[in-house]
């Protein structure tokens, strides 16, 4: 099966070939290439370039895609710095729009046409359909907005010391959310696009099930309700981190049928048992191990994981556990791809 042939079988509820592997690979692509961080994160045509050359060499099955963790604080206002060398990985905040709760009263929903990254990636979107993939549609996490608007310190503070601060905070990132959602609907047309949800500032290791299911769980419903209704259908969802306190409450929340749900650090059988066997389930390869691991290592790792997904009733795609490390040696990307081919055949 061509990667199309391979992702579509499996999101239809039929069996591909072997294992699907979607790499995530970022900002990797743009160094084998050679391409600054940079220049992949605003010259979307090279973007979209160097990571199907990347795709190309590798023959892993996802498409390109576009976007960082810590976005939010741009589009409402703040600052933010590119990296400067392939070390930096991403784009980071580094003016926050919100550092005193008074600031909360005065902080106004912006336009997603002329927002932050949000020119940028319907510029990204547009080429990607030319090519007939999916639009990209980030539907969160709220909580990653909120703590980008925030800031990350200040928000674990504030959950404590300014609760009704933060709420109102919600809600505008939450508004803000749907209001990009809407523009990328009405160009591209609900049943083309996926939502994206990463959710690294809601993981245990940073907030109580307590905190998430009072500030980020009624925020996720609401984005989750509100994209379904608009005809959303495919949505990929990152629980990043620790998730085990929360987990129980994500299974409560609205999703289509054959949602993507990919994990950090929990265990693969775990979380496809909490969300039934109607989802298609995807991980974990360490990304300390792809950056510092042996290529035998990687494969190693791959295999245990293809073992553990392989046969799930609701399918399984072989993942990182987040983004590939910029600077990870190619042979371990290369390691997922093999152990795939090798272990993960069907029939």
């Amino acid at each position: 099966m061509s990667s199309a042939e391979r992702l579509t079988a499996l999101l239809e509820g039929g069996k591909p070939d072997r294992v699907p592997v979607m790499a995530s690979v970022g900002g990797y692509a743009a160094m084998l290439y050679g391409l600054s961080l940079k220049d992949f994160y605003t010259d979307i045509e090279q973007c979209i370039k160097v990571q199907l050359l990347a795709k190309e060499l590798h023959g892993y099955d996802d498409s390109p895609g576009y976007g960082w963790a810590d976005w939010g604080g741009w589009e409402f206002g703040g600052a933010i710095a590119f990296p400067e060398s392939y070390v930096e990985m991403a784009p980071r905040v580094v003016d926050n729009p919100v550092s005193r709760p008074s600031d909360v009263d005065r902080l106004r929903v912006p336009d997603p046409r002329s927002a932050g990254m949000f020119p940028l990636l319907m510029e990204f979107n547009r080429r990607m359909r030319v090519m007939g993939f999916d639009a990209l549609l980030w539907a969160g996490s709220v909580t990653s907005v909120v703590s980008s608007i925030i800031g990350k310190e200040r928000l674990l503070r504030w959950y404590i010391k300014e609760p009704e601060a933060v709420r109102t905070v919600y809600e505008k990132a939450a508004a803000f959310i749907l209001k990009a959602a809407d523009m990328i609907t009405d160009e591209f047309g609900s049943r083309n696009c996926t939502a994206r949800i990463s959710a690294p500032m809601d993981s245990n290791n940073l907030i109580s099930a307590r905190i998430f299911e009072s500030f980020a769980l009624p925020y996720l419903k609401q984005v989750n309700q509100a994209l379904m209704e608009r005809g959303v259908k495919r949505f990929s969802v990152h629980i990043c981190g620790n998730h085990e306190e929360n987990l129980e409450a994500w299974t409560q929340l609205p999703w289509p049928p054959r949602t993507i749900f990919s994990i950090g650090e929990m265990d693969i059988h775990r979380l496809a048992e909490a969300f039934g066997h109607d989802h298609i389930i995807g991980g974990n390869i360490s990304t300390t191990l792809l950056a510092l691991g042996s290529h035998e290592e990687v494969f190693e790792a791959a295999r245990f994981c293809i073992e553990q997904g392989k046969d799930l009733p609701g399918g399984f795609i072989l993942m990182p556990a987040c983004t590939v490390p910029v600077l990870a040696p190619p042979l371990n990307i290369q390691a997922m791809v093999k152990a795939a081919r090798e272990f993960g055949r069907y029939g």
